[in-house]
């Protein structure tokens, strides 16, 4: 005999699902926007608003949004954010548009990114500035 169950699938069947670089920042930009119950509840629910229940792409969006957030406490990615108050950074479009397609991984029990990967998908969604 089966039983169903409610719980949301494992993070492991969202951690190879992309989300698109402009749906990303989209989606972040909607989170951003949305008044706030708790922070966990609010990126569920924009995401399911978004793309229609709870379904793979959104489980994937709120799990990068999660990782992304895990991210910025690694030095690596400060040179990708500046202050702008003691409770604000600011983060640009190309880091959150990379963080819909960057390579995630499970370290210590939780969804990661593999930062270099992160930073050189930033790097390649970044418009040119300049003559080189």
């Amino acid at each position: 005999m089966t039983i169903a169950s409610n719980t949301p699938p494992a993070p492991q069947a969202s951690l190879a699902v992309r989300v698109e670089p402009s749906e990303m920042v989209r989606y972040v930009h909607d989170l951003m926007t949305s008044p706030t119950s708790s922070a966990g509840d609010a990126s569920m629910a924009v995401a399911r608003r978004k793309w229609g229940g709870d379904t793979p792409l959104a489980r994937a969006a709120q799990l990068r949004w999660s990782a992304l957030n895990r991210a910025f406490g690694d030095a690596r990615v400060s040179t990708w954010t500046s202050p702008q108050r003691l409770d604000q950074i600011h983060v640009p479009a190309a880091l959150i548009g990379a963080a819909g397609v960057a390579k995630l991984t499970v370290a210590e029990d939780q969804v990661v990114f593999d930062i270099p990967t992160l930073l050189d998908a930033t790097l390649e969604l970044c418009e040119p500035i300049g003559h080189a």
